[in-house]
């Protein structure tokens, strides 16, 4: 602004010039008033016949920021778009609700902001709301990359919302090309032409290095990489062998034939199982190591494990909620050592239903180590060297299993084809290639019977416990259902009415017409739906279709099971008397519902930067694809022999006029009626490797098709004919691990 009226000899400007010299936008222009104002309430302009001038006494604040506090306004978080993709809104998520926010309206705020907004309401759900006040900055540390031009050193942000540029004062020995942790001075203001300002407060290395690209996800969000010196030395006091007092009291389980099923890497064991015939069905017993034997409320490795939340898993890299000495060895289950449990006891009939169930302090010695390969295996009738006690217990929890992925169907469990992107890499330690790894039956298996845990867990503190942990996941809004059924009419998708949302949400992804539908279509759907999250309040779990959950079966890596676990022994064992208060509850809920979020987005963005440096070496190489999904700034293409996205901007499709459909995803070019939309083949050449892997189509025929889309059937209204349970829990068992944490 102090440019402005210097460039016109400090002359008084109206409004109508300001906009013609700043040459802004109809949405700047919304608030460019409201800016000037403020300029004369603080004493930086002054005006006189609606007109603006330079106050020579008063320096030009940095970043105004309204004061006003109304007692209507919400506090929440401020949750950008990926703006790199010249997107500009953001929701404010609330306890009442996200509220959506135009770019006009975000008065500078960052991505991951607290903020106040004055909100607004349609039909007495969250619609619009307008940022009054940023009330604690996220990003004040950060870490991306350096670029130099000239004199001017300028730092790009590695997280995609962060959607600015941020000038740098001082670089340190910062060079060209490699990642660097920036500290932010000044937020700068868009309406005066101001980057954001900061310094270089440490350079971590070359950018595309793995380990480099890792480290600055972890600086980038501020994941702890060591435990404090009081937690370590709490640790150093914890005896690793189990006395004759630590066994008084507790249920005898070491004879039982037990096993875990993990993950070939896995180091830890939070849960082992075993299983027994008997007259009338099975016996199952899920062992589930007893942290709260070990971590006490209010020690210093209880309240790191508050602040930690969860673990946090990165390619070749962990950051364990708990130390070491902890999660890999003395509470992991690890083959042929004993180990405290808490143990769920179920006895099922041979139709799958629940007989008995209890919950028992006890002690178990796990005897087989196994991974998820080698039991899939043996289901597929390979020849594998196991145990014949151990091959027939496979084989009945396989059937118990089938029986109650059945039941799970007929209650409403909902599942999705979410295959998860895995990474092998070379000796050096950059990516080799990238796979696809789809949940099996062994994965299955075991998702069932920690199930079962889980919900006898929460069903007992529900009737026990004056305030519990609940895992709940709110139904969808009917609005965003609606329009989910609007997209999918347009590709020859017919919702059916099954009686009830579940079933009708399982029919739909049941009867999708092949895997090219269900690689755009089941993340459609998923995103159509609420974020699973903890809560004190007792709200079902709409994607189990479970009327009362929580977390129990994994107290070495959440949270949520390590205070549930010390619940079921205060309320339902009582074996001691540790109580929480209502907000220590609410404290608990809300610190692990944020780390999950947090955890989550620190690991998609891990996978986004691995994946843009393994296809550096691809640039200027043709792939075929598949459009997986569009935007008013472009297409996004998943490509057929790398299984990564990349993006085409819209300016980048052929020459013409084209018009973005956003309730069909589709551009449409109205002169030549051409169109690009979901599911479409397209030959694509990779350009440029920078905030993202961007495309542009090959110039040669054939470049683009259209699939043959299936005729649209008339949705039967109120149709109640049975799910295939067949289809659908032969889709179950390829449900993602990352879906899987998420419920």
């Amino acid at each position: 602004m102090t440019e402005l009226f210097k460039r016109n000899r400090y002359k008084p400007l109206s409004y109508n010039e300001i906009v013609g010299e700043l040459k802004l936008t109809k949405k700047e222009k919304a608030t460019l008033s409201e800016t000037l104002n403020e300029l004369v309430s603080e004493g930086v302009l002054s005006k006189k016949s609606r007109k603006f001038w330079p106050n020579p006494n008063k320096q030009e604040p940095e970043e105004p920021i309204r004061e006003v506090v109304h007692p209507k306004y919400l506090e929440g978080t401020f949750d950008a778009t990926p703006l790199a993709k010249n997107l500009s809104f953001a929701f404010v998520r609330t306890e009442k609700g996200d509220f959506f926010v135009g770019a006009e309206d975000t008065m500078n705020a960052y991505h991951g902001d607290k903020v106040l907004i004055d909100p607004r309401f349609r039909g007495g759900k969250a619609d619009r709301g307008y940022v009054r006040k940023i009330v604690k900055r996220a990003n004040e540390v950060m870490a991306g990359d350096i670029s130099f031009s000239g004199k001017r050193k300028i730092f790009i942000s590695g997280n995609q919302k962060i959607h600015n540029w941020f000038e740098v004062q001082d670089a340190g020995q910062a060079k060209e090309g490699e990642k660097v942790v920036l500290q932010v001075l000044n937020w700068g203001n868009p309406l005066m032409s101001k980057l954001p300002i900061g310094n270089v407060i440490e350079v971590l290395g070359p950018s595309g290095d793995p380990q480099v690209e890792l480290l600055a996800v972890i600086r980038q969000y501020q994941l702890p990489l060591e435990f404090p010196d009081e937690v370590l030395e709490e640790v150093q006091q914890i005896k690793t062998e189990i006395s004759k007092t630590e066994l008084s009291g507790r249920l005898d389980l070491r004879e039982l034939h037990t096993f875990t099923i993990d993950p070939i890497s896995a180091k830890d064991f939070d849960d082992a199982v075993s299983i027994e015939s008997t007259a009338k069905g099975w016996r199952l017993f899920v062992h589930i190591a007893d942290v709260s034997h070990y971590v006490k409320p209010g020690t210093a490795i209880f309240k790191e494990a508050i602040k930690r939340g969860n673990s946090f898993y990165f390619p070749k890299k962990v950051l364990p909620m708990l130390p070491e000495l902890l999660s890999n060895r003395v509470c992991s289950l690890r083959p042929d050592e004993e180990k405290l449990t808490l143990s769920v006891i179920t006895e099922f009939d041979r139709e799958g239903r629940i007989l008995n169930q209890r919950m028992a302090e006890s002690i178990v010695k796990s005897n087989y180590r196994l991974n998820y390969e080698q039991v899939d295996a043996l289901f597929d009738g390979e020849e594998i060297d196991l145990p014949q006690e151990l091959v027939h217990a496979l084989n009945e929890a396989r059937e118990l299993s089938t029986l109650l992925s059945q039941k799970r169907l007929e209650q409403g469990y909902i599942f999705f084809d979410l295959p998860e992107l895995e990474y092998e890499y070379d000796d050096e330690g950059f990516i080799h290639r990238f796979t696809l790894a789809q949940e099996t039956e062994s994965h299955k298996l075991i998702e069932n019977f920690m199930l079962v845990a889980n919900e006898y867990a929460a069903k007992q503190l529900t009737r026990l416990s004056p305030t519990t942990l609940y895992r709940i996941h709110e139904n969808p809004d009917m609005e965003k259902i609606e329009k989910l059924i609007e997209l999918l009419s347009h590709y020859g998708i017919t919702y059916y009415d099954r009686g009830s949302l579940n079933a009708s949400m399982q029919y739909l992804l049941n009867s999708l017409p092949g895997p090219q539908y269900h690689k755009v279509f089941d993340h459609i759907i998923l995103r159509s739906m609420k974020k699973a999250q903890y809560s004190i309040r007792h709200i079902r779990h709409f994607g189990l279709g479970m009327e009362t959950y929580t977390h129990f079966t994994s107290p070495i890596r959440r949270l949520c099971d390590l205070v549930v676990h010390q619940l079921c022994k205060t309320y339902l064992i009582r074996s001691e008397q540790v109580k929480f208060s209502s907000e220590q509850m609410k404290h608990f809920a809300s610190t692990a519902s944020e780390q999950e979020l947090l955890a989550n987005q620190a690991e998609r963005d891990i996978e986004r930067v691995y994946s843009m440096a393994y296809m550096k070496k691809f640039v200027g190489e043709s792939f075929s694809g598949t459009v997986v999904s569009a935007k008013s700034a472009g297409l996004v293409v998943r490509l057929d022999q790398i299984p990564v996205n990349g993006f085409i901007r819209a300016e980048q499709l052929p020459r013409g006029r084209w018009i973005y459909k956003d309730k069909e995803m589709r551009f449409i070019n109205p002169t030549n009626s051409n169109y690009f939309q979901l599911l479409d083949k397209v030959l694509v050449q990779i350009m440029e490797i920078s905030d993202d892997i961007y495309l542009e189509l090959q110039n040669v025929k054939n470049a683009h098709q259209h699939p043959d889309l299936p005729p649209l059937k008339k949705s039967a209204a109120k149709t109640r004919k049975s799910i295939d349970y067949k289809t659908a829990q032969k889709k179950s068992v390829q449900t993602s691990k990352k879906l899987k944490r998420k419920r």
